[in-house]
């Protein structure tokens, strides 16, 4: 029988994982975010304590359930890696009654145990787990699953925040969330750097892909080579939808502008969730009509707008792309090209108007990096 310090994440194992995280998806908020550990092995606790620490997450420990639960009603973990078979109040315990916790809504719940029977993981993700852990796991398993459940506990957030509005009721947003979430979950993963391509004008379609980390940049080119950028997508949207749906070939190009990872998703599989469920069909279809207002509006902006409130529209357009949500300023790296495929304006008039916005008080320019400075300003010169 395994003793705990046999199921124990031993450090020694974790020497090549250290390694390799620089290939774990960060968190620009990571440096805030709070992790709960529930585990009654003291080699578990301190050892899973210390990678997080090491990989900048705040951490908590307590050695039973009851303990747990008091430390989450004190400090609201973002995550919580909980045991199952503990004294006082086991793992089964510790989940029922953060059901009865209002802040603790929603916040990711990772079970981990040394029984691996099929009906243990049942039982758990029945009760609202989000993800499971199987002793002994190493610490790319541990940084990997944490990683992924936050990043997803915020897309979540912001998806619920962004359809206030929307006709379509929470519980069905829920829903089309968790659905999109499978579909990408366990997919090859393309790692991109910057200026890499990930498809070409004229390719045929045969994935779908989701953006993991990083941005993207579709845009088409003139027999001269001239470009015109048509979108730059960020963490947590989809591409390459319209050609699938379309059945044509890619009407526009995709390069990443800074280092990315790109997550795979077979064309087929797509279609069979689309054929399932309708209200992934709808999301779909309100994206491409929303891809088609962006492009006419944009023809009209070249058609009719000064190069100065064009720059002003791009500068806005992209600062909305890096912004970081409480944050009072917005910074970014662009070159002054990007900027003006964006435009449709020459890259020495984009220098030109950009030196005046930063006499203007507007921006800050150093070696390609701008940071808006009065966005209150820009939203007027755009309009």
């Amino acid at each position: 029988m395994r003793s705990d310090l046999d199921l124990a994440l031993s450090l020694k194992d974790l020497d090549k994982p250290y390694h390799s995280l620089k290939c774990i998806i960060q968190d620009k908020n990571q440096m805030e975010t709070k992790i709960l550990i529930i585990d009654d092995s003291k080699e578990v606790r301190e050892n899973a304590e210390e990678l997080l620490k090491l990989s900048g997450y705040i951490t908590y420990t307590a050695m039973n359930g009851k303990e747990g639960l008091e430390l989450a009603r004190s400090y609201q973990p973002d995550l919580i890696i909980c045991d199952i078979m503990m004294p006082v109040l086991d793992g089964y315990g510790v989940l029922r009654a953060l059901e009865n916790i209002p802040e603790m809504t929603g916040v990711p719940f990772i079970f981990i145990s040394a029984k691996a029977e099929r009906s243990d993981f049942r039982k758990g993700m029945d009760l609202g787990a989000d993800d499971y852990l199987t002793k002994p796991f190493n610490g790319d398993d541990l940084l990997s699953i944490v990683s992924t459940r936050l990043r997803k506990s915020r897309l979540l957030r912001k998806q619920l925040e962004s359809t206030a509005s929307d006709p379509i009721h929470p519980a069905a947003h829920l829903a089309i969330q968790e659905s999109l979430d499978i579909l990408s979950e366990h997919r090859t993963v393309k790692k991109l750097r910057e200026k890499d391509m990930l498809y070409m004008e004229g390719d045929s379609p045969a994935f779908l892909y989701y953006i993991l980390s990083g941005k993207l940049k579709l845009f088409k080119s003139n027999d001269n080579g001239k470009e015109y950028i048509v979108d730059i997508l960020t963490e947590g949207e989809f591409l390459g939808y319209a050609a699938l749906l379309e059945e044509s070939k890619h009407k526009v190009c995709a390069m990443a502008i800074e280092n990315s990872e790109v997550a795979l998703i077979p064309g087929q599989d797509f279609f069979q969730l689309l054929y399932s469920n309708s209200e992934v069909v709808l999301k779909f279809a309100k994206l491409m009509s929303a891809n088609y207002s962006v492009a006419e509006d944009k023809l009209i902006n070249l058609a009719y707008d000064s190069a100065r409130k064009r720059i002003a529209q791009a500068l806005l357009f992209v600062a909305q792309k890096y912004k970081v949500d409480g944050s009072s300023s917005i910074s970014f790296r662009l070159h002054r090209d990007n900027i003006s495929a964006l435009s449709g304006i020459s890259p020495e008039s984009v220098s030109r108007n950009l030196s005046e916005f930063k006499a203007e008080g507007l921006v800050e320019t150093s070696n390609g990096n701008i940071k808006i400075l009065n966005l209150a300003k820009l939203e007027a010169i755009k309009s």
